[in-house]
C-alpha cells in the first residue's frame, strides 16, 4: 500500500478532476433541460420538472462532497484496495474509483478491529484541507491489523484539532459503536442516549444519510423528517447533510410541526407544564366531541313550502351514535347528516300518511329539505365544520368551554392557569394542542364563498366540502420536502428527533403521527431536559413503542476534555442530578474557577479566548440583554445566533 502523502495526493487530484467533469456535465444538462422548448402538454412539463429536481439534487450532493471527497482507504487480505469517500464514483472505464461511505463495502472502515479485522490488513485515514486547486492532503494515519496488539486510534489527532463550531471531517472518525447504531435496522425505534459530546447528533445525521442510501426505494416516496431544537441548528445540519451525500431531507423544529401557525410567544413554566401533559389529549378530544350539538328538546321546523319537520332528541342522538367514537369529526359529519335527513324524511312521510319505508318518496322529501335555507342552517349547526384554531382558541379563552372539556382531568388551578385573553398570541406549546385538534377533526376545506346572486348556497352537502388529500406519488408539485412541509398529515418513512428530551408528551404525540411503521431514531439526554413537561424516562416519552425499541448508550465523549467533564459532573451532583457516565478521550487544560464582577467579564473573556477555535460565555437568559451591552457584538453572537458568530 502506498505510504506517502504524495501518492494519495495523486489519487485525489485524479478523482477531483473526474468530479469536476461530472459537475460540469450536470450543470450543462440542467441548462439544456431548462431551455428546451415546451411541448405544451402537462405531463411533459411534470416530467421535465421531475428531471430538473433530480439533476439539481445530484449537483448539490456533488458540490457538497467536493472539498473533502475522500477521507479513507482500505487494503484487504486478498489484495483488494479501496478508497472511501463521501460519494461513490467510477472512472471513465467504469471501474470503482471511490466507495460511498454508506455502502456495505465501506463498513469495515468503521467496524474493523484486531479482534474482528473483517479481512482488513490496513486502514488509512486521509486528512485533507480545502484549497483553490482542490483538496490538499496534509497527512495520513495508518492502522495495521496483525492480531498482536490493538492499534492506537489515529482519530485522536483529529479530535485534538481546534474546534470550529462545524462538524468538519467527522466521517473519518466515526467509532465502531456509533457506526453500529448508524447501520441498525430501519423498522424499530432506535434510542441513542448519552452525555454531552458523546456524538449523539453525529449518529443521528449519519443515520439519516445511511438510511436514505440503503433504503432509497422505500424512503424516497415518503421521505425522512429530522426534528431539531432550533432554526439555527437546522441551518447547521442542512449544511452537513449534503456533505454526507444527502439533500432531500425535511428539517423542522417543534415550532414548525403545525404548518398553519407560527408561534410568537412562550408560556410560563406552569402553563407549559399543563399544556405539555398528555392529559390535554383527553381535554382536546372532549372539546372536539362537544361540537356535536344535539338539541335537548329535539327539533321542529317548517320549510318555506309548508313541510313540517320534526326530530326528537333521541332520534338525533341515535343518528350520532358510534360516529364520533369511530371516525374523525369531519369524517362523521356526512354520515350524521345522511342519517338525520333520512330520519326526518321518514317522520314526514309517517305524519302525512305515507309509507316511511318508501325510499323513492323519502328521497324526494330529502331533496326538498336540502333546498330550504332554514333546514340547512339548523342541521348544519348540529355538526358544524370547524378548524383546530377555533377549537383551541375557544378552549383557552372561554372558561365555560374549558370547564366542560377539562373538569375531572385538570384541577381548577390548572384550568385557571390556561385561560388567556382572546387576543393573546399563539405560543410554542399551543402547537401540539392544535395538531391534536386537527387530527381529531380530520381534513375539511370550507366551500368557496357563494356569489351574491346565489342566496341558497348548499353548505349542507358535506360531501362537497371534503378535501381529498393528494397521494404522495401524484404529480410533481415541487420537491418532496416542499410538499411534505406544507402537508400536516404527511407520514414520513422515518423520523429522527434530536434533543428529544425537550419535547413534551403532547409534542411526542404530534411526532408519532408523522412516523410510519414506528420507524424512528430518537437522540437525547434526559438529564439535560429543560421543558417542564419533558419526559423522565424513554418509556414515558414513547409508551406506544413498547418492544420495538433498541436503546444504545454512548459514553465516550469526543468533544469535551476530561477536566471539563469532571467539573460538569461535580456541578450536576451538587444540583441533585444523576450524571451520565462519561469517558473523555481528550485531555485539556485545568479548569479555572474565578469570582468576577459582571463588569469585569469582558476583559476576562478577551484574556482567555483562544486565537484558534471558539470560546463561549454561558449565562442565564435573564442576563443576556445586559451581556449584549457589555460584550462587543462583532466578536460575540447572542442567543440562537451564537453558533454563527465570527
Amino acid at each position: 500500500m502506498p505510504s506517502s502523502v504524495e501518492d494519495e495526493q495523486v489519487f485525489i487530484d485524479h478523482a477531483h478532476s473526474l468530479l469536476d467533469e461530472h459537475i460540469d456535465h450536470l450543470r450543462s444538462r440542467i441548462i439544456t433541460t431548462t431551455n428546451a422548448p415546451s411541448t405544451g402538454t402537462g405531463q411533459d412539463e411534470l416530467e421535465r420538472e421531475a428531471l430538473l429536481d433530480n439533476l439539481r439534487l445530484q449537483l448539490h450532493a456533488a458540490e457538497a462532497a467536493r472539498p473533502r471527497m475522500c477521507f479513507g482507504r482500505l487494503r484487504f487480505d486478498g489484495g483488494d484496495d479501496h478508497h472511501i469517500g463521501r460519494i461513490g464514483m467510477r472512472d471513465k472505464a467504469g471501474d470503482v474509483l471511490l466507495i460511498d461511505w454508506r455502502a456495505p463495502q465501506a463498513a469495515p472502515f468503521y467496524q474493523a478491529t484486531n479482534k474482528n479485522p473483517m479481512d482488513v490488513v490496513l486502514r488509512r485515514r486521509i486528512a485533507t484541507r480545502p484549497s483553490p486547486q482542490g483538496p490538499h492532503v496534509t497527512h495520513v494515519d495508518d492502522e495495521t491489523f496483525d492480531g498482536t496488539h490493538e492499534a492506537v486510534d489515529p482519530s485522536l489527532s483529529a479530535m485534538e484539532a481546534p474546534r470550529s463550531g462545524r462538524m468538519a471531517d467527522i466521517l473519518a472518525t466515526i467509532a465502531s459503536d456509533q457506526d453500529a447504531i448508524i447501520r441498525s435496522d430501519l423498522d424499530q425505534v432506535t434510542i441513542v442516549q448519552g452525555g454531552p459530546g458523546t456524538g449523539k447528533t453525529v449518529v443521528a445525521l449519519h443515520r439519516a444519510a445511511w438510511l436514505l442510501y440503503t433504503h432509497r426505494e422505500r424512503l424516497a416516496r415518503d421521505g425522512v423528517l429530522i426534528v431539531g431544537p432550533s432554526n439555527v441548528f437546522l441551518h447547521y445540519i442542512d449544511q452537513v447533510l449534503p456533505s454526507l451525500g444527502e439533500t432531500d431531507v425535511v428539517l423542522l423544529t417543534p415550532r414548525q410541526l403545525y404548518p398553519d401557525v407560527r408561534p410568537t410567544a412562550d408560556d410560563s413554566r406552569d402553563v407549559a407544564r399543563v399544556k405539555g401533559s398528555d392529559r390535554m389529549a383527553r381535554v382536546v378530544a372532549r372539546a372536539v366531541a362537544a361540537r356535536v350539538r344535539i338539541p335537548h328538546k329535539g327539533l321542529t321546523l317548517a320549510t318555506h313550502t309548508g313541510m313540517r319537520i320534526r326530530l326528537s332528541s333521541e332520534e338525533i342522538e341515535q343518528a350520532s351514535k358510534g360516529i364520533s367514537r369511530s371516525r374523525r369529526f369531519h369524517d362523521g359529519r356526512d354520515s350524521f347528516l345522511r342519517r338525520v335527513l333520512q330520519q326526518a324524511a321518514r317522520n314526514v312521510a309517517r305524519d302525512t300518511g305515507h309509507d316511511p319505508e318508501d325510499r323513492e318518496y323519502c328521497d324526494d322529501l330529502i331533496a326538498s329539505m336540502v333546498e330550504d335555507s332554514t333546514v340547512r342552517r339548523e342541521f348544519n349547526l348540529m355538526w358544524l365544520p370547524t378548524t383546530a384554531e377555533r377549537i383551541i382558541g375557544h378552549l383557552l379563552t372561554d372558561a365555560s368551554i374549558l370547564d366542560e372539556a377539562a373538569t375531572g382531568i385538570l384541577t381548577a388551578d390548572e384550568r385557571a392557569a390556561l385561560l388567556r385573553p382572546p387576543d393573546a398570541p399563539w405560543t410554542s406549546d399551543d402547537l401540539p394542542l392544535l395538531d391534536e385538534a386537527a387530527d381529531a377533526l380530520g381534513p375539511w376545506e370550507p366551500p368557496s364563498t357563494a356569489p351574491p346572486d346565489v342566496p341558497d348556497y348548499r353548505e349542507l352537502q358535506a360531501s362537497d366540502a371534503y378535501r381529498i388529500r393528494p397521494s404522495h406519488s401524484g404529480g410533481n408539485a415541487g420537491s418532496l420536502a416542499d410538499r411534505a412541509i406544507h402537508d400536516r398529515e404527511w407520514v414520513y418513512g422515518h423520523v429522527i428527533v434530536d434533543e428529544a428530551q425537550e419535547l413534551s408528551a403532547m409534542a411526542w404525540r404530534a411526532i408519532r403521527r408523522r412516523a410510519s411503521r414506528r420507524s424512528m431514531t430518537v437522540v437525547g439526554d434526559l438529564q439535560q431536559s429543560s421543558h417542564p413537561a419533558g419526559p423522565r424516562t424513554w418509556e414515558e416519552a414513547l409508551p406506544w413503542a413498547r418492544s420495538k425499541t433498541a436503546l444504545h448508550t454512548l459514553t465516550v465523549t469526543y468533544r469535551i476534555t476530561r477536566q471539563i467533564a469532571d467539573v460538569a459532573t461535580r456541578l450536576l451532583l451538587d444540583a441533585g442530578g444523576d450524571p451520565p457516565v462519561l469517558t473523555p478521550i481528550r485531555h485539556g487544560s485545568d479548569v479555572v474557577e474565578a469570582s468576577l464582577l459582571l463588569s469585569e467579564l469582558p476583559q476576562y473573556a478577551k484574556s482567555v479566548a483562544s486565537e484558534e477555535g471558539r470560546s463561549a460565555v454561558i449565562a442565564p437568559d435573564a442576563l443576556l440583554p445586559h451581556l449584549g451591552d457589555l460584550l462587543p457584538k462583532p466578536r460575540f453572537g447572542f442567543g440562537s445566533a451564537a453558533l454563527d458568530a465570527p
